[in-house]
């Protein structure tokens, strides 16, 4: 038992030491040259991607199972380290979402809703709502949740009750609302817009199956594809790519709006500038 805990002991710091020599690489955004920092590596599929302002934390849910199955943990990276920490208490966990105005967090997992209060210490995580599959989360002014294998909107209602969102009836796999206050939705067809006041769909050119979907900092969605991350042009109602990174899982943006994006082994953060020569 010892020389097992030895020999993985041995291959993570292997890993990260391999990564602090690695090469520095940048990938353009916006067209400006961007460093590539890995925060975390020698992961499975990391997805649901959210950042702690309080603490500097990175959320995300990864595989723990085997490949060809699918058991996700809850799982955070500290500032400045690289090992993550598990969220235990939290089944399957797969969804996050982050309100940070009030400094909570919520996990999603096979069987509801649990969030835990990121300001306090030693902070307890609590049940919010049973029975729930959750498949995917989204924060503002009110906690929106997609449940598995439905696919239908709920928004959590104070105390913990769930209203169905009925103006959102189709099956939908991403929702997120926008600065402006317009609704991005993602589905089997692909990304549609539903402008604020509106029921009418605006479908976006483009490519049609999008990993995650997330607002920055200052309001504006961005879209991960299989190969870009891209934003939407409201004027012509098309997706342009800001950055062509291949494999991507999950997007986040830290207090700075730095992206933080991950592949099927990483969790990498792109900072302005260029490698020395």
């Amino acid at each position: 038992m010892m020389l097992a805990i030895l020999c993985v002991f041995v291959l993570f710091s292997t890993a990260y030491s391999n990564e602090e020599t690695k090469k520095c690489e940048e990938v353009n955004v916006y067209d400006k040259p961007h460093q590539k920092h890995v925060l975390s590596m020698g992961l499975n599929r990391p997805y649901q991607l959210a950042f702690d302002k309080h603490q500097h934390r990175t959320f995300f849910s990864h595989n723990v199972g085997l490949d060809n199955e699918d058991s996700f943990e809850i799982a955070y990276v500290e500032k400045g380290e690289m090992i993550p920490k598990v969220v235990h208490d939290v089944k399957n966990g797969f969804a996050i979402a982050i309100d940070n105005k009030d400094g909570i967090i919520y996990y999603g997992g096979s069987e509801g809703i649990k969030k835990e209060h990121l300001k306090e210490k030693n902070a307890t995580i609590h049940e919010v709502l049973k029975n729930h599959n959750v498949w995917d989360m989204f924060y503002k002014h009110a906690l929106y949740f997609i449940t598995y294998p439905s696919q239908h909107l709920y928004k959590l209602l104070p105390k913990n009750e769930v209203e169905h969102q009925k103006h959102i009836h189709e099956e939908i796999y991403q929702f997120v609302i926008d600065g402006h206050n317009d609704i991005f939705i993602t589905n089997k067809t692909g990304l549609f817009l539903i402008k604020n006041g509106t029921d009418e769909r605006i479908h976006y050119k483009g490519p049609k199956i999008f990993r995650a979907i997330e607002v920055n900092n200052e309001g504006k969605a961005h879209f991960c594809g299989k190969n870009g991350i891209y934003t939407a042009n409201k004027a012509d109602h098309t997706l342009v790519m800001i950055a062509e990174i291949k494999h991507i899982f999950g997007i986040t943006f830290d207090s700075n709006d730095n992206i933080i994006y991950s592949d099927p082994h990483e969790i990498v953060k792109l900072v302005p500038g260029t490698c020395e020569k």
